[in-house]
């Protein structure tokens, strides 16, 4: 079933099986153990994930039907990392594992000093906590150590590293540092008093965002160290926070889910959500989701912060949700991983590349006509007839009344110069002006426009 849905002034197409709604159930599946400290990763049409009873998962992201497992020797608490054709993640046995993303085989595995967190992946390494406070820097492909620096008692949080080569991370010994990337020099340090950060900092725009089991969310200057604001929530900050469109969202123990102004920390709004949560909220689409301990999944418009709706699951909701292809996987205390419907319009991190004839356009002698293809929805240029490159500047854009050409639509301000689409080694652009990484639309690829004005409609030359 399809059905047109405005959103935020963009037309975009909801495409769902079954009649399945926004908030809806897709699939769940159940491990042998908590899924409490640690949540999924989506790449690829894979779903990983780790549980509490020591296994790491590998499920298919429509179905949930298990692709493979890995047992590791302890509790699995980080959430894995993939990259290329590996899947990375650490364990309470105080290894990180680095396994082949087909096959769940164990490409290495690195011993830490202690606990394994959640690594993450920049600039060609890869980068993790312990347990006794050291910071790691991995070669991703042979796990030979870069580099180890010690910076806290004890390290419980995902390092951020920004994109111009600094690592931010926090402790349990009131510090917030700062860490040259490739390196691993301090490059400073910022006590805050005498409580910890168990929440992952977020670095965006020379800013870098972390709660304390203070009650206070800090904004510190990502160049010096130095503490823009601190918002005082009265209660301990165990989530880690999300930016996006210009603002920071967290959740506090206090019970309350808090927009606020990344710049100057000025309160955007707040919502109770009825219970205290660990969960991290996830930015995607114009939407914030968070979990709670009650055991509901919330979704709440991003700039309003009005609900949109809720999902209860009866189990207590921890782990952080993701968001992609067009659906929401989040983990539970009680051993669960869902996957329900996302928000309408909302692609997740990246298309919704399905490859099939419900979700996408198709070109064949069947239908020899125009494949229209709804703006601000992720779509792939496949089937059995066209399979050569369609150049985007032959494209046409229709709003229902008029068919313009998509550079006259450019022209308009209506649509951007590009599309994007993703490969494996990251995303592309697409631009009908010859200035990006391809002029042609190609049939092995889906891509994905944003549109400035709603009700519009690509229209791809006939076959």
């Amino acid at each position: 079933m399809r059905t047109w849905v405005a959103v935020a002034g963009l037309a975009v197409l909801y495409a769902s099986v079954g009649g399945a709604a926004p908030g809806d159930l897709v699939w769940s599946y159940a491990t042998g153990g908590p899924v409490d400290d640690t949540g999924p990763s989506v790449a690829e049409g894979k779903v990983y994930c780790g549980s509490d009873d020591g296994y790491i998962y590998c499920l298919d992201a429509l179905t949930g039907g298990v692709t493979w497992s890995f047992q590791t020797g302890g509790v699995v608490d980080s959430y894995p990392a993939a990259g290329g054709d590996f899947v990375y993640c650490g364990s309470w046995d105080g290894y990180m594992y680095c396994l082949q993303k087909a096959t769940g085989a164990q490409e290495w595995a690195y011993q830490a000093a202690g606990g394994v967190q959640t690594p993450a992946i920049a600039w060609g390494y890869l980068y993790f906590g312990d347990d006794p406070g050291y910071v790691y820097c991995l070669h991703p492909r042979t796990g030979v150590e870069q580099w180890r620096t010690p910076v806290a008692s004890e390290i419980w949080n995902t390092p951020a590293v920004s994109s111009d080569g600094y690592l931010y991370i926090g402790g349990a010994d009131y510090y917030m540092n700062c860490l040259d990337a490739t390196t691993g020099a301090v490059v400073w340090s910022t006590n805050v008093g005498e409580r910890f950060f168990n929440s992952s900092p977020a670095v965006s725009d020379g800013r870098v965002f972390a709660g304390c089991d203070d009650g206070r969310l800090y904004c510190f200057d990502a160049a010096s160290g130095t503490v823009n604001w601190a918002l005082q929530t009265g209660i301990c900050i165990e989530s880690s926070p999300a930016v996006g469109y210009g603002y920071v969202y967290f959740m506090s123990d206090d019970e309350h889910i808090r927009c606020m102004d990344a710049a100057t920390g000025a309160p955007v709004w707040s919502y109770l959500v009825g219970g205290y949560s660990w969960s991290s909220p996830c930015i995607s689409g114009g939407y914030a989701y968070l979990g709670g301990y009650e055991g509901d999944l919330y979704c709440f418009d991003a700039l309003t912060g009005a609900l949109q709706w809720v999902y209860d699951t009866v189990e207590g909701v921890a782990s952080s949700p993701v968001s992609a292809g067009g659906y929401v996987y989040f983990g539970c205390y009680g051993g669960t991983i869902y996957c329900i419907e996302a928000a309408a319009g909302d692609p997740g991190e990246w298309p919704m590349f399905h490859h099939d004839n419900a979700r996408t356009g198709e070109h064949s002698p069947a239908t020899p006509t125009p494949i229209e293809v709804p703006l601000c929805h992720g779509w792939s240029l496949i089937g059995s007839g066209r399979t050569e490159a369609v150049l985007l500047a032959d494209c046409s854009v229709t709003d229902g009344v008029g068919v313009y050409s998509y550079v006259d639509a450019v022209a308009k301000r209506w649509v951007q110069t590009m599309l994007y689409y993703y490969t494996p080694d990251g995303y592309k652009q697409c631009r009908a002006d010859g200035a990006g990484d391809d002029t042609c639309l190609r049939h092995q690829y889906g891509y994905w426009l944003l549109t400035y004005r709603g009700g519009l409609t690509l229209l791809i030359p006939e076959w």
